[in-house]
This record gives structure tokens, sequence and C-alpha cells, in this order.
């Protein structure tokens, strides 16, 4: 099933991954006047930023909610943006109009990995660039991910077996998995790291804000389900406490490096 991103609360997440489109932003620049895609586009962070540049933008995202967020920071920002409801596997922008395509922490999520990339390649301009980011192994995001995933799948199974020529996962941080699946389209890759830090008074505080994310939202959901729900929901919380408090770097508070790739996608 796939996760409905109009879920909780996304604005925070949004608002603490700002700097990382304010990344890809500038190192896309100068953007006056050209045809900018931002896939995924949740609240509107890298639209936002295009858009103030003199940028012609349009962001897509398959929450209709967090569609009308970005419409309204738009608003408020005095900017002009066109926000649609969409996703990577049908992106609505015509063939070739986008001279940069950017999805910060958002296409990674796309349930067919393949059909993202085929969309992306046709909706770029032939001199256009692709420019997404991905989380990298380790980091309080991977780790919350991957205790979450764990205890889900001891709840709930693993699943049923994937489905003869069912969409293959990708590993969208890694340059060698990457070059081949883009090379089907003609396009030519190069990886970054980056790291950015994410910070809070304490390591309970900061997963109470995580608690608010569509995928903790959708577990807890789920886990109400159960007639044991709240006892496993309990769990989970100290699970989750005891990673993040593992890999906190200030004794202090709350400090936390995540690191991640950008991904520079063009036509060789």
């Amino acid at each position: 099933m796939e996760l409905d991103w109009s879920l909780g609360e996304y604005e925070s997440t949004g608002e603490a991954l700002l700097p990382v489109s304010e990344v890809v932003v500038a190192m896309s620049e100068p953007l006056a006047g050209k045809r900018v895609v931002d896939l995924g586009c949740g609240t509107g962070n890298a639209a936002l930023l295009a858009a103030a540049r003199g940028a012609v933008v349009t962001g897509v995202d398959p929450a209709a909610r967090l569609v009308e967020v970005a419409r309204e920071r738009a608003a408020e920002r005095g900017v002009q943006a066109e926000f649609l409801a969409g996703d990577a596997g049908a992106i609505p922008v015509e063939d070739g109009t986008a001279d940069l395509l950017v999805s910060v922490f958002a296409v990674i999520f796309a349930p067919d990995a393949d059909a993202a990339i085929a969309e992306m390649a046709r909706v770029t301009a032939p001199d256009g660039v692709i420019r997404l980011t991905s989380w990298v192994p380790g980091g309080s995001m991977m780790t919350i991910n991957n205790v979450a995933g764990r205890f889900m799948g001891e709840v709930f199974g693993g699943g049923p077996a994937p489905e003869p020529g069912a969409p293959k996962p990708l590993a969208w941080h890694d340059e060698a998995a990457l070059r081949e699946a883009f090379a089907k389209y003609g396009l030519m890759v190069e990886v970054e790291r980056r790291s950015m830090r994410l910070t809070a008074k304490s390591a309970e505080e900061y997963l109470a804000k995580s608690a608010r994310h569509p995928m903790a939202v959708s577990a807890a959901q789920a886990l109400a389900s159960r007639p044991d729900g709240a006892e496993l929901q309990a769990e989970l919380q100290g699970r989750l406490l005891a990673a993040v408090r593992e890999i906190n770097e200030d004794r202090e508070a709350f400090q936390v490096s995540n690191d991640y790739a950008i991904v520079t996608a063009r036509r060789g």
C-alpha cells in the first residue's frame, strides 16, 4: 500500500529540511526565466526558492493537502508558482519542458523507481538537468525508518512475496546503481555527498516531532487496529528512543548528522 503523505503534519519535517532545498536550488542557479519542476514538492520549499529567483515553477505532489499548503505559502510570499496534484509515475508536465527538475527527498519514495526515472527523463528538456537528493544509510532519518520497519515486520509479518515482474527497489544513494538505472534513458549521473544536522532540546523532543511524520502516523494507525495496540506503540517508542539516544552527538541536548547524496543527471 502506498503511503498517504497527507497524513499527520509533514510541515515540521519540511521546515527541518529547508536547508537542503536551499543547497539544491543554489547549485542550480542562475534560474531566472528557466522552467523548473519540483517533483514531490511537499510544502513547496524548493519550488518557492526557485520562484523567488525568477524561475517559472511547477510543483507536483501526490498529497492534495500539501499541494494546498504550498499554494498558501506562495501566496503569503507573493511569488508566482503553479502547484499540481500528481505523482512520479505520471508527472502532469509536457514532454521536454523542464530546464531543471528537482526532487528533495521525494522521488526516492516512488513505488516504481524505473517508471519515475522514465517520467523525469520525459519531462526534462534535451539540455535540462535533473537534481535530486537521497538519504545515505546512517543518521537519524534512516535509523528511525529502519527501527520502525523492523518492528512493523515483527508485528505484521514481512508481507507477501513480491509478484513476478514487480518493480525492484533502487538504492537512490548508490552511484553505480543510479548510473545503470538512468543510463537506460540516456542520462549520465554524478553523485556528491553532503551532510546536514538536526537538533532538538532532547532526544525525547526530537522523537515527538518525528511522530507527526506521515510514516509515523501511518504506523500508529496500523498498530491501533490491534487489540494490544497501546502496548505495541509503547514498545515501538521505547525502541526508537533507545536508537536515537545511541546516535545522539550532544550530551547536553540532541544533535545528529544526516549524510545525504545529491544526484545530478543530464544527457551526455
